[in-house]
């Protein structure tokens, strides 16, 4: 498969890709993650680095000197 025809696939095809395994509850619980979780930014120069958002505690994303979070969008200064 090429590089480009494996970027196209979704978020929960990939990581059940990864995951190699035919058990249901398994496959269930990887889609659930998924499903409740927010897709990370594209990949920049310094990586994906990411915290826990004081106010709501989901995930914080590092963008240019920016910490952005995924749910309630708080923004706090690198």
């Amino acid at each position: 498969m090429t590089d480009f025809a494996d970027e196209a696939r979704s978020r929960v095809a990939r990581l059940l890709r990864m995951a190699d395994t035919m058990d249901a509850r398994l496959r269930a619980r990887i889609v659930d993650y998924v499903a409740s979780t927010p897709d990370p930014p594209l990949m920049g120069p310094q990586g994906i680095r990411t915290r826990g958002c004081p106010k709501c505690r989901a995930t914080m994303w590092l963008q240019p000197g920016l910490w952005i979070c995924a749910v309630c969008g708080r923004m706090e200064d690198e």
